[in-house]
């Protein structure tokens, strides 16, 4: 979730309890190995107590073998995990991310390289079903053979992108052949959709429906999700962000955060549209506070 999990927002659902792995932004191999400033921005972690991955992106073998023997060798990272399921048009023209689907000879061999480089550290592989046709049970087989510890399988192709509901019906096929952990990944937005898709896999990754709800984890882990607490998350989050990032910065963060904190929620519009036009970080951290104030406290009539 290129631009969303980013170090603030991990920290505070690490902080809210319940998960039990992180995973970082995607970042490039290459510009992991050139040390650009923003990669380098991105690659920050001040979570010292919930195990996080990095999750790195690329096409090149070698690249990818320099760039996990960095990860082991100056950074704190618990593991890496290799994206070759990003949908995204400039990724893809780079032949990273899903376009790995398409040749699960060359999506091995950059695995291997990763596992040679990085013996020590864990590895992981995110996936999609396919590229335009569905190849998974292949790729699988590819990828498992070179040492991956676990394979986090997104149920769409990337020709869907996110236009048709993931199909999880591919979960029982491919959980037979593996021989490492299966993750499922896809449209798992509720507490509920979680424990259903854990009857189906051997472990869930949640994106979009963390941000909209950072107490997930917190819920399927047991705890009951009290007021005290969800009253603390847009708060702690704002602090968060002022911690990590520098003033120019910030107004950005808030807005991209923004959009899936309040989808579909019971909330007024005119907060909302507040939010999004914001000119200084302190009016949208203002707003932000007051609608969450009225989402808790059920102040006025549901609009969306």
């Amino acid at each position: 979730m290129a631009s969303l999990t980013d170090v603030a927002f991990r920290c505070l659902v690490s902080e809210m309890g319940g998960v039990g792995l992180l995973i970082t932004e995607m970042i490039s191999a290459e510009g992991l190995l050139r040390r650009n400033q923003r990669t380098m921005e991105m690659i920050r972690n001040s979570n010292d107590t919930t195990p996080v991955f990095i999750q790195l992106f690329g096409e090149n073998p070698d690249a990818m073998a320099e760039a996990a023997r960095m990860v082991a060798a100056e950074t704190g990272f618990d593991g890496i995990d290799i994206n070759m399921g990003c949908p995204a048009g400039k990724v893809i023209r780079k032949g990273a991310g899903a376009a790995l689907m398409k040749d699960p000879a060359k999506a091995a061999k950059i695995v291997a390289a990763a596992r040679h480089a990085a013996p020590d550290l864990p590895l992981t592989v995110k996936m999609r079903l396919g590229f335009d046709r569905v190849n998974a049970p292949v790729f699988l087989e590819a990828i498992q053979a070179e040492g991956v510890d676990a394979v986090i399988v997104h149920f769409r192709l990337q020709c869907h992108r996110y236009r048709v509901p993931a199909d999880w019906s591919h979960a029982g096929s491919l959980r037979h052949i593996a021989r490492v952990p299966l993750v499922g990944n896809g449209d798992v937005m509720t507490e509920a959709d979680a424990r259903m898709r854990l009857a189906q896999v051997d472990g869930v990754m949640i994106g979009r429906g963390a941000i909209m709800d950072p107490l997930i984890f917190h819920r399927l882990a047991g705890g009951n999700g009290s007021v005290d607490l969800e009253e603390r998350v847009i708060p702690r989050l704002l602090e968060l962000i002022e911690t990590h990032y520098p003033e120019p910065m910030r107004l950005g963060r808030l807005k991209a955060l923004t959009r899936f904190l309040v989808s579909g929620r019971h909330m007024s519009r005119r907060y909302r549209q507040a939010i999004y036009t914001a000119t200084t970080y302190a009016q949208g951290a203002r707003n932000l506070l007051a609608l969450a104030d009225r989402l808790i406290n059920g102040h006025g009539a549901a609009q969306t």
